[in-house]
């Protein structure tokens, strides 16, 4: 009980502070939306931007997790909370800003997850989206393994596909990544047919997928 009820006054949070970012953006008060994130943040996670602005995700994990309980909601936040500091950075032409903090968004929506099957899926969509706004730049082998992995849980496969071989380009065919590809081709062939439709891969597709890169790694 005492569970749910921190899920819920999170998502609370979170939808209200969503809702008064994007009301602050449209009309054009940047600084605003700025202070209503960097509230939601001292709130649910105890940090403020200046701390997330300084220190790598790999830092900041200790400032999110410092407690034994609701870990993987508090990393949930913390996505959701860098996806909207992404989109200001976006609407004061801050480019390099804006990559940050959605890397930081991907790591956290990452880690959360991936470590925990029972987590409500229901932010997958955010981090879907935060997914396909960094595919759009260059970034880290480390960053394209988790869009990957992003888009796979969100059952967006078409796009988990492309990431993949992305990938595979990028690194002039790695036997580990064209390896890792495999394990995801065969995750897929153990889902519903169904839902290999729904996410735009069906079973033909992902078998000839898997084909494709069982030839490269003979090559």
């Amino acid at each position: 009980m005492i569970k749910n009820d921190f899920m819920k006054e999170l998502e609370n949070t979170l939808m209200l502070t969503t809702e008064e970012v994007e009301k602050s953006i449209s009309t054009g008060n940047i600084d605003e939306a700025k202070e209503i994130v960097n509230k939601g943040l001292k709130s649910i996670i105890g940090i403020d931007i200046g701390t997330v602005d300084i220190f790598s995700f790999n830092s900041l994990e200790r400032f999110i997790a410092n407690e034994m309980h609701y870990n993987a909601e508090k990393f949930i936040a913390f996505g959701c909370f860098m996806k909207l500091q992404g989109s200001i950075s976006g609407k004061e032409n801050k480019e390099n800003s804006q990559i940050d903090y959605y890397e930081k968004a991907i790591e956290s929506f990452y880690k959360a997850y991936n470590e925990d099957d029972e987590i409500n899926p229901k932010y997958l969509d955010d981090a879907a989206y935060v997914a396909k706004e960094l595919s759009k730049y260059e970034s880290s082998l480390d960053i394209d393994k988790k869009i990957l992995r992003i888009y796979e849980l969100a059952n967006k496969l078409d796009k988990a596909e492309d990431t993949l071989f992305y990938m595979i380009r990028k690194t002039n065919n790695d036997v580990s990544i064209i390896l890792e590809g495999i394990k995801f081709y065969n995750r897929l062939k153990e889902m519903n047919h169904d839902k290999l439709k729904e996410g735009n891969l069906p079973l033909e597709e992902v078998e000839d997928g898997l084909l494709e890169l069982e030839r490269r790694l003979e090559m």
